[in-house]
């Protein structure tokens, strides 16, 4: 058997696709539009990745020096209750730094999920006194 008489029995069965320009072009049209909403979808997550990246590191450049010293003494019990969310540092008496922020979420300390509001205060010598309350 001749392979053209093989490839021709096979094409008339339908078992082998036709050459792309032969094809209908409403086929085509379909395959390049969903390509297309692949790639933009693709674009929106990137630029969705990249925002939540930026609003996540904001808070991070946003205090320096002491505040970001009492931020990360206040971390690990607050985010006992869930993962901290920092609103405010400010000073707190002569030797003091207050950090007042929310919670998100819950854990086994917390009993349930939920928000919580807190404030944290944080001594020059590095003792530090949390104070939470639930939220609505």
């Amino acid at each position: 058997m001749k392979l053209s008489s093989l490839l021709g029995g096979l094409a008339a069965a339908g078992l082998l696709a036709a050459p792309a320009a032969a094809q209908k072009p409403d086929d085509r049209t379909g395959r390049v539009a969903g390509e297309i909403a692949r790639q933009i979808e693709d674009a929106a997550d990137a630029v969705g990745t990249v925002g939540d990246a930026v609003a996540g590191s904001l808070g991070r450049i946003r205090y320096r020096g002491a505040e970001r010293f009492a931020i990360g003494r206040c971390a690990p019990r607050v985010e006992r209750y869930g993962r901290m969310r920092v609103e405010q540092v400010a000073p707190y008496g002569r030797r003091s730094l207050r950090v007042y922020g929310t919670t998100e979420g819950g854990t086994s300390y917390d009993r349930g999920a939920g928000q919580r509001a807190f404030a944290c205060t944080v001594r020059d010598d590095g003792r530090v006194r949390l104070s939470t309350r639930r939220l609505g």
